[in-house]
């Protein structure tokens, strides 16, 4: 399985403004992380795929994973032959 902001799996946006939606395509493009928006005003905002990466993210700067540990993106690979 892709990690997640991947080409084969972006993350996927939800939003009801503009505005927010340059706010979350500025984020993901700091990172390099592929992304997709969709902006209805009329449908509840959902960000969970960004805040998702954003925890793996910020868990792999906290953290000193080994090569050869599972990769904390959920893939079920080893470290080294994912996100390494």
């Amino acid at each position: 399985m892709a990690r997640i902001g991947s080409l084969e799996r972006p993350i996927l946006v939800h939003v009801q403004t503009l505005e927010r939606r340059e706010y979350v395509s500025d984020i993901c493009l700091e990172f390099g992380w592929y992304h997709l928006i969709t902006l209805d005003p009329d449908k509840p905002e959902d960000i969970s795929d960004l805040k998702t990466v954003l925890i793996l993210y910020d868990a792999e700067l906290s953290k000193k994973i080994g090569r050869n540990e599972p990769c904390p993106c959920g893939s079920e690979k080893k470290y080294k032959k994912c996100c390494y």
